[in-house]
């Protein structure tokens, strides 16, 4: 037991020598998992009925020794009257089994945990003595101390190795910079170094799967508010060095999701400030030099007699209000007043200063985050903009409808309309589309000549 540096190997040499010994015809040895599925690891002497199909009979199926093993019911050696799986290859008429149909069965232990069993049968012996039990039960204890020590040699490599693997894999999954693509590469490389049939991530609303699902999982979750990561592997089996190295990834895994969402979330707060800054400008500095000419303008137009310099000055006047009205326009853009009332109280605001008569209804109304709020109201302020420089009309309609999850709102107006199959599209429509795909929503468009235009979105709140 102690020169084998093979556990099948070892174990079937120790069969064959205990059978040889105690002239017994036939035996057979099973291991059990702790997911209670058994492996037939060594046999000697079957007769042709259990080898059919390559030992199919001992492979598949329960029988009572298995039934007791797993209910902790067999605590030591017995004689069994009958064996079904003797009685199946008789049955089926899957060979000749020499007139044997009993066999002993003995547990395989280490200390006290139960680790397979060892079958024993000949057609000379009807029933087994004591003696000859407690015999067999010494060296299923042997086997069992023997069995222990592979596997836990076998633990050890494991583990070393996928230690190495892990080392390569967090190299590679740490150069990752996208957030959007990092769980999907981060699966991918796992089933590349780690042998797994698939691996999911929940994180957050996020729930991807690569790979595929197997019989056995093993999951483990990390929680760190308000995120939370929970990471499940599937294969033919789960090693416990498997479960280590599981723990391992996911503390990986987290640190990176945050390093990846504080940098993508510092990026959103240096956009913003650059739009307040520029928006703070644009109104300490042009808005206040075009409210000066206006002025100007004014009053110079009140001491000129000459109708033509009128004219002029009064043309100038106009292209001053115009263009102060452009400035307003983009400062609101930039830093929409009235957001942080809600989105319908921002759409009022922005009418008003679009000198367009908008009607707005929302039915069902609910909050809505921060990181969406802001892109639906650029969606909502694009098709403002697209309406009045385009439709030709001033009046305008939204409706907002919240459902459950959902945000669908439907933008029209009774304006000149187009074909959307003979013109091409401008930036505008583009940047809705483009925004709505962005939030994982849906968008359809629908118009004709002098039939106006009807937007429709359908936008997930989370």
């Amino acid at each position: 037991m102690n020169k084998g540096k093979n556990l099948e190997e070892m174990l079937q040499a120790v069969l064959e020598a205990l059978l040889d010994i105690t002239n017994i015809e036939t035996g057979w040895i099973f291991l059990i998992d702790k997911e209670q599925q058994h492996r037939l690891i060594a046999s000697h002497g079957l007769p042709e009925g259990l080898q059919y199909n390559d030992c199919e009979p001992l492979k598949i199926g329960g029988c009572w020794c298995m039934n007791k093993f797993r209910n902790e019911e067999l605590k030591h050696a017995v004689n069994i009257l009958n064996c079904k799986r003797l009685e199946m290859a008789k049955t089926n008429h899957w060979g000749c089994i020499n007139g044997m149909e009993r066999h002993a069965t003995i547990p395989i232990k280490a200390g006290e945990e139960p680790l397979g069993l060892m079958n024993i049968a000949s057609v000379e012996v009807d029933s087994f003595s004591q003696d000859d039990l407690d015999l067999l039960e010494t060296v299923a204890y042997q086997m069992g101390a023997t069995i222990k020590r592979f596997q836990l040699y076998l633990e050890e490599q494991e583990r070393a190795r996928m230690l190495s693997q892990l080392q390569k894999y967090i190299a590679q999954i740490s150069q990752e910079a996208n957030i959007d693509t990092f769980l999907e590469h981060a699966g991918e490389l796992a089933l590349k170094y780690f042998d797994w049939k698939g691996i999911q991530f929940k994180w957050n609303d996020t729930d991807l799967l690569v790979g595929e699902k197997a019989v056995y999982h093993y999951s483990s979750r990390i929680e760190w508010k308000p995120n939370v990561l929970e990471i499940s592997i599937f294969g033919d089996h789960i090693s416990k060095a498997s479960s280590i190295i599981l723990e391992e990834i996911l503390t990986h895994l987290s640190l990176q999701l945050q390093k990846l969402y504080l940098h993508q979330e510092e990026k959103k707060l240096v956009k913003t400030n650059e739009r307040e800054r520029i928006s703070r400008d644009l109104h300490d500095s042009v808005n206040q030099l075009l409210f000066s000419l206006i002025l100007h303008a004014k009053g110079l137009e009140k001491r000129l007699t000459e109708q033509d310099h009128i004219y002029s000055v009064q043309l100038i006047k106009e292209l001053g209000d115009e263009a102060l009205k452009e400035v307003k326009q983009l400062i609101f853009q930039l830093r929409p007043e009235g957001l942080e009332l809600g989105i319908v109280t921002a759409i009022n605001r922005y009418s008003e200063l679009v000198d367009l008569d908008i009607e707005v209804n929302a039915k069902g109304l609910k909050k809505i985050s921060s990181e969406r709020e802001l892109p639906i109201w650029r969606i909502l302020q694009e098709a403002i903009n697209n309406c009045k420089k385009h439709a030709q009309t001033n009046d305008m309609k939204i409706q907002m409808t919240f459902i459950d999850t959902m945000l669908k709102i439907v933008i029209e107006d009774q304006g000149i309309g187009f074909n959307p199959n003979q013109i091409q599209r401008g930036i505008g429509l583009n940047s809705i589309q483009k925004r709505v795909e962005e939030l994982g929503g849906e968008y359809s468009l629908f118009s004709d000549v002098h039939k106006g235009t009807k937007i429709c979105l359908v936008i997930p709140l989370k």
